[in-house]
């Protein structure tokens, strides 16, 4: 159970002014930076082990090397909590690959997507890449669906291709890209074939009544360009299995994502972990990481921005889930609440698998025309976890 700290190794009255300041304007109580013993994640690797048998041998084996217990954490299959003090990277099956480290909100983010087999898939804020690691568990390799992690930063990218390595994700591909801006299309292998038969029908043809060595130079010179300018017009991928690496990146209706994930760049104040290595290390870098004032007031556009792009990018009928690991009113409720508002073809459907969680309340959007009430707000005095805020929401055909 959460207790309230007494040690005098943290203090409210440590706090910066300038984040005690962001937390009054924000609405976020304090307390919730005093909350101990919140619980750490792991998942199973469950494309290699998604047997019981093997999972519970896993589950034993790591419990004997980390000296504590793990218990799953349900509705999330392979999902499990063990004590938030616990180092996971010196284990032999986090080396193995047979878990990875990830935060319970990005698994309710993913869970809320409602992967199919044959669906198309984009994370515009992938960054470190747990959550396309658990994206292509679920996914699988039975349908056609891939997956399209974009990030800003090369380091952030890298770390990324570094895991989709060590897990040996086949159908992930990574973009070093803004997300506001991200336009690359879903893959397409079908469409790629048929536009290779297509051409080479069409040579043929050429060929057939081309009757001097003239004019079949002129074809061949007409062919050559043509593939150029395809393939510069191309966005290189900063990393694709083969499978992805050359896809023709064709903009047509068909080419739409099938579910896209916002989790987006934010103030990170509901990460508490984080927050508690500030108030131990020193919070200069904090506040000029997170609390820099032309950072802040460019962060709601952003967040903004990265939906709209989501939103343009996902075909009709599909979902998009936005989300964030702040507390802030501004960053949550008031997106989504902007959105709503302006994207009349939007519907905000319910987080699945969380009735047997504790919730915190919803903060009030300015917005107060819109209905936000299948939002979903996290935080460690309600839910023993750290916070967070989820929303999934349904593209609808603009003739509903």
């Amino acid at each position: 159970m959460n207790t309230i700290s007494k040690s005098p190794s943290f203090s409210l009255s440590n706090l910066p002014s300038s984040f005690s300041k962001f937390l009054k304007m924000s609405e976020i109580d304090p307390v919730v930076y005093t909350i101990q013993n919140l619980p750490r994640y792991i998942r199973i690797n469950l494309f290699q082990y998604n047997d019981e048998h093997s999972q519970l041998q896993i589950c034993k084996e790591l419990e004997e090397q980390i000296g504590t217990k793990i218990w799953p954490v349900k509705g999330i299959d392979g999902f499990f909590g063990l004590d938030g003090n616990c180092r996971i990277v010196d284990c032999k099956a986090y080396k193995e690959g047979k878990i990875f480290g990830i935060d319970l909100s990005s698994g309710i983010a993913v869970y809320a997507l409602d992967i199919r087999p044959n669906d198309h898939i984009l994370d515009l804020c992938c960054a470190p890449g747990a959550k396309l690691c658990m994206m292509s568990d679920i996914l699988g390799t039975k349908g056609s669906g891939t997956i399209t992690g974009v990030d800003i930063s090369r380091d952030r990218a890298s770390t990324c291709r570094s895991l989709l390595k060590k897990y040996k994700i086949s159908r992930a591909r990574l973009f070093v890209a803004d997300g506001a801006t991200f336009n690359v299309p879903a893959p397409t292998f079908f469409e790629q074939i048929m536009q290779m038969i297509s051409k080479d029908e069409q040579r043929k043809l050429r060929e057939h009544y081309a009757s001097t060595s003239e004019e079949m130079a002129k074809i061949r010179s007409q062919e050559k360009h043509d593939e150029l300018n395809d393939k510069s017009q191309r966005v290189k991928p900063f990393w694709a299995p083969k499978l992805l690496r050359n896809d023709p990146q064709i903009s047509t209706l068909y080419q739409f994502y099938d579910k896209v994930i916002v989790d987006a760049e934010c103030t990170h104040d509901g990460s508490i972990v984080h927050i508690l290595k500030y108030n131990k290390y020193g919070w200069d870098k904090f506040e000029k990481n997170f609390l820099n004032s032309d950072r802040i007031n460019n962060l709601w556009d952003l967040q903004r921005n990265l939906l709209k792009n989501g939103w343009t990018l996902l075909k009709p009928g599909g979902i998009l889930v936005y989300s964030t690991c702040s507390l802030s009113h501004k960053q949550n409720e008031d997106v989504i609440g902007w959105f709503l508002s302006h994207y009349p073809n939007s519907k905000l459907e319910p987080i699945p698998n969380i009735n047997h969680m504790t919730v915190a309340p919803l903060k009030k959007s300015r917005y107060i025309d819109v209905d936000i009430s299948n939002a979903v707000r996290f935080d460690p005095i309600y839910s023993n976890t750290s916070g967070f805020f989820v929303t999934r929401i349904r593209k609808l055909p603009y003739d509903n």
